[in-house]
Parts: structure tokens; sequence; C-alpha cells
């Protein structure tokens, strides 16, 4: 039986029992014990002092966009509740981490700044995106990324430039109890019209070529060097193989979609079975890019 949590955690913001469907894109999971929503830094920084002070293990969430859970979680699961404002000082836009990506690709254009245009239509919050190391049509989050604010471990708050090593393909080293809390884009003037129509030419291109009607949680697995992980699966012959509610999409082979009523465990059968087809017919392993909770 899980250990009770400290009073003085107790006092944050927090909601028992919500399940992951409500929370997560993809809609499956079991049940979130507790998941704590502080509104300000301090309160961040307080949940993760009481957490290592306690010993206790703790998860983020972000939107739960590139999330696939497989289980109840009874550790604390933090997601950050920060006041969604940006603040602009002059060709630099800086962001909480609870603020939405793609509205931030949407504001940069109506401010006229470009260098954002390949965020548009990667769902998700700015922190999931500094987590992951967000990228699309050759350009990653890292390239416009000036300074990026997160809380380590131990609870120590750190503001700093980002370092050869930090951010790769799909990965920062954001991981294992650091808490992303923001980040500031340092971006360049340009014409507010032309900005605005790639964005649009973006989300459309995610539109049509992506199953956005289904719920998912965007591309399950990460490009091999030198290929596609969509188009090994489709030559698999798996586009359209379905496990109960969760299939390879028939659109973009990399994405696996709920139909409605999608079990964890149907997703977790469904992602090992294309990894088995995919290494035997190509030899080739496919790493996830999302990240899973069991």
């Amino acid at each position: 039986m899980p250990r009770p949590l400290p009073d003085d955690l107790l006092k944050l913001p927090h909601r028992r029992d919500v399940p992951f469907a409500k929370l997560t894109t993809l809609g499956v999971g079991g049940t979130c014990r507790w998941l704590f929503e502080p509104t300000t830094e301090g309160e961040v920084q307080s949940f993760v002092r009481a957490c290592v002070r306690e010993g206790l293990p703790y998860k983020v969430l972000g939107g739960g966009s590139n999330l696939v859970v497989l289980d109840d979680i009874e550790i604390p699961v933090l997601r950050l509740a920060l006041p969604k404002e940006v603040i602009r000082e002059g060709t630099r836009l800086s962001a909480p981490a609870s603020y939405g990506h793609i509205r931030l690709s949407q504001d940069a254009a109506k401010a006229g700044l470009a260098g954002l245009e390949f965020a548009a239509g990667i769902p998700g919050t700015t922190g999931g995106a500094l987590r992951m190391n967000a990228g699309a049509y050759g350009r990653e989050l890292v390239d416009v990324l000036q300074t990026f604010r997160f809380l380590t471990p131990e609870g120590e708050l750190v503001e700093k430039r980002p370092e050869p090593g930090e951010f790769r393909y799909r990965w920062s080293f954001l991981t294992g109890g650091h808490v992303a809390l923001g980040y500031t884009v340092a971006l360049a003037e340009g014409d507010a019209e032309a900005i605005a129509a790639t964005v649009a030419v973006n989300m459309e291109k995610r539109g049509t070529s992506q199953p956005l009607s289904k719920r998912n949680a965007g591309c399950i697995f990460k490009n091999p060097t030198g290929s596609s992980a969509g188009r090994l699966i489709d030559q698999a012959g798996l586009k359209g193989f379905r496990i109960g509610d969760a299939e390879v999409s028939p659109e973009h082979a990399n994405f696996l979609v709920n139909h409605g009523h999608a079990t964890a465990a149907e997703f977790a059968e469904l992602m090992a079975t294309v990894r088995e087809k995919v290494r035997a017919v190509h030899g080739v392993e496919l790493e996830p890019e999302v990240e899973i909770w069991r």
C-alpha cells in the first residue's frame, strides 16, 4: 500500500484519482492517484523539495501529447499550472512551461517574429517541447533556444544557456526529476503575413498527412538514422493493423490511434507487434519517441 503523503505536500494544489484518459491526447491509461498542479514557481520548488526530503519519486506531466500510460500511477504526478503569460523583449519571447507550444508559434507569427514556424501543429506545452527538444521540417527547438529555466532533481533553480550535448534529436538532459519551468527563444524580425502563411501551410500539412481526427500521441517511434519510422512500418505491411480499438493509422504509419475505447494493454501489444515486425522485415530496432509510463 502506498505510503501517506506529508502534510506540507498536501497543502499544495492537487487532485485525487484523475483518469489519464483525461490527461493525455491518446486517451488511455489507468488512474493518476495524486495530481499536483502548482500555480507558481515557488509552489513547484516546494513540491520538489518535499518529495526529495521524503524520498518520494515523482513524475512530470506536460500536455500529455507525447505520452503512453500503461497502468495506474501511484506516485505523485506534477503538472504545472503557471500563469499563461508571454513576455516579449525585442525579438525574444519568453513563455512558462505550461504554455501551449502551438499557441506560442502563433503568437510569434502575429508579432512578425520568424523562427518558430516549424512548431506549428506540434501539440503539447512549451515545457514538453523543451524536455523533448521538439522539432519538425528540419528544425528543432534548440535552434532558437536562448535561455531556459528548470529545477534540478534536488529543487535548485537554474537559468542558463543551452550547451553542446544538452539537446539532441528528440532528447534533452531534462529527465530524472528535472522540472522545466520555461524558456526564452531568440527570433528574427520578419513579415507577419509571410510568417503566418508559413504557419498555416505547416498546420495544413499536418492536418492532411496525420490522423488528427483520432486520438493519438503523435509519432510513436523515432526515425532511425537515414530512414523514416513511418516508411519502415508501412513497408512491413502494418498500415491499418488493429488490435481492439488501437490501430496503426492508415494515414501515417508512425501514428497509433485510439478509435475511442482502446485500452492500455491493446496499445502495449500493438507497439510490441510493430517493433517485432519491423525488426523481422528490416532488421531495424525502433526506439519509442513517446514517453511510456507504467
